[in-house]
């Protein structure tokens, strides 16, 4: 096809990943081809017709989105970028026309179930959640703005691949029967058979229970330590069968946009039950932690549930603080076993404990006069030396990216540089969350040593965020106040804490919630 402006270029990497560039002119007959691009990259990629077809609809959408607020006399390109890779298919389109005016206020929760033929918004909300695994808008100030879409890869899980095996998968009873006492071997994990031993050991563990997806896909797992974005390490017992998995996770939830990253998260925990009290779980711990020092990282940090006390008392044992509280940061669709009584499901809530490995330096934060006092005392708790300064206001133009993460259905603003046009920035970054991606629950981070801290607060709360809590070191290796936003029904009741500030925290949560609310 031929039309004004187009060009095309392609690379291909020595490790098989392949990006294709596409200059797309600013007009309505761009849209058939930037659609055929985007089928091309996803056929190659192993997507069924009916996954092409989403993610066809869904790069189309997000050009013609560019050009309804195109000038008719522009002559400006769009860019748009396909990278594949062996995890995912990532599509980048980028434009330097004028950023997306805030949409009209999402409607309340209930509404946003309504989708039918003539809701635009609705059609555009199911096309994103349906299609993309990850889908992000950012605003770069004059350098334009970008919507990029993430779709992994298609490929087995560990049932799937089990079909093929000559050993079912079947749930661990909790009354198993305990291993012999034996010898056990704490590495890496870096075999070829290591990944599918993971998968079986969560998925009998667990069942489909886990939060982190990833650990039902062997190929993921591989690919992703291959990466540097996970590091995983296993315990296996004296037949060199894996009975133990605790990883890494750099660049996770709340550093998404960060290009230095100075912490990394702990999880994906698991232990073979006929081999637990045998300090496995210390043991793998203790090399992650030297892996992450000799990696340079200021800190770890782990976000356990509330629903029991059990992977909050492992932080706790591990040296970590109590710094945030997450309401509603997992889907209500988790089991967990030893539950004394089945409830009804509510999304899940959860903590962020962090842990310096290296000596914290003192910090000079800007905060809100009226969160001065609890983030004092949780740079106390976790023993982080901080002083108070005083704010200013934003200037220039505000920095953020939004993105929406389907596996855990929620939406995460962070703030990269308070302008003085943040209140309208954050509108417009909510709004896209909520009505084009259905989030009901978000998380927004923003630069404690940012002078326009405190402004930015302000126009969040009138948008109806709250306090969450402090995240030390998060966004390249700056320490960041975390404020959420919750469109759902919670019973708080039903969160169980261990950590004396845990409830405090809580307490404090509670009350700024009734506050913005008011």
């Amino acid at each position: 096809m031929r039309a004004p402006g187009l060009r095309l270029e392609a690379d291909v990497a020595g490790d098989g990943a392949m990006q294709c560039r596409l200059e797309l002119p600013p007009m309505l007959d761009a849209l058939p081809v930037a659609r055929g691009f985007a089928g091309e990259l996803a056929a190659l990629a192993g997507f069924d017709s009916r996954r092409t077809n989403a993610i066809e609809v869904a790069v189309e959408e997000g050009v013609a989105g560019v050009l309804d607020r195109t000038a008719p006399d522009s002559t400006e390109p769009l860019a748009l970028v396909g990278e594949l890779t062996p995890l995912a298919l990532t599509l980048t389109l980028d434009d330097r026309e004028a950023p997306p005016a805030p949409q009209a206020d999402p409607p309340p929760h209930a509404a946003l179930d309504r989708v039918d033929e003539i809701d635009l918004d609705g059609l555009q909300r199911h096309m994103i959640r349906a299609a993309a695994d990850v889908a992000q808008w950012q605003s770069r100030g004059r350098e334009g703005n970008r919507l990029r879409l993430v779709f992994n890869r298609p490929e087995a899980d560990v049932v799937a691949r089990a079909g093929l095996d000559a050993q079912p998968l079947e749930p661990f009873a909790e009354s198993v029967a305990r291993a012999p006492e034996q010898t056990y071997t704490v590495r890496r994990a870096e075999r070829d058979g290591d990944w599918y031993q993971v998968s079986r050991l969560v998925y009998r563990a667990y069942g489909y229970t886990h939060p982190s997806d990833d650990l039902y896909y062997p190929d993921r797992l591989c690919e992703l330590n291959r990466a540097g974005r996970l590091i995983s390490v296993v315990a296996t017992d004296a037949a060199d069968t894996v009975v133990g998995h605790y990883a890494l996770e750099l660049g996770g939830l709340g550093q998404l946009g960060a290009s230095r990253l100075a912490v990394a998260e702990t999880g994906m925990a698991v232990v073979d039950p006929a081999h637990r009290g045998r300090r496995l779980m210390e043991r793998m711990r203790e090399r992650l932690e030297a892996l992450a020092r000799e990696r340079g990282l200021s800190g770890l940090f782990g976000q356990p549930v509330t629903t029991h006390p059990f992977s909050q008392k492992v932080n706790e044992r591990f040296g970590a603080h109590v710094c945030a509280l997450s309401l509603a940061f997992l889907a209500g669709n988790l089991r967990f076993r030893a539950m004394a009584e089945e409830r009804p499901a509510q999304r899940e809530s959860c903590l962020l404990y962090f842990k310096p490995l290296t000596p914290p330096p003192e910090r000079l934060i800007l905060p809100p006069a009226h969160h001065r006092e609890i983030l004092l005392e949780t740079y106390a708790e976790s023993g982080i030396p901080a002083r108070l300064g005083e704010p200013g206001g934003g200037a220039g133009a505000s920095r953020l990216d939004a993105h929406y993460l389907s596996a855990l259905d929620l939406g995460m603003i962070r703030l990269e540089r308070v302008g003085d046009d943040v209140a309208e920035a954050l509108r417009a970054a909510r709004n896209e969350l909520c009505r084009r991606a259905g989030a009901r629950v978000l998380y927004l981070t923003v630069r404690l040593s940012d002078q326009g801290c405190a402004a930015a607060v302000a126009a969040a709360e009138r948008l109806g965020f709250f306090y969450g809590g402090l995240a030390p070191c998060f966004d390249e290796g700056e320490d960041v106040l975390r404020l959420q936003y919750v469109d759902t029904a919670l019973d708080l009741d039903r969160v169980e804490l261990v950590a004396p500030f845990a409830r405090r925290l809580l307490d404090y949560v509670e009350r700024d919630r009734r506050r913005v609310e008011r």
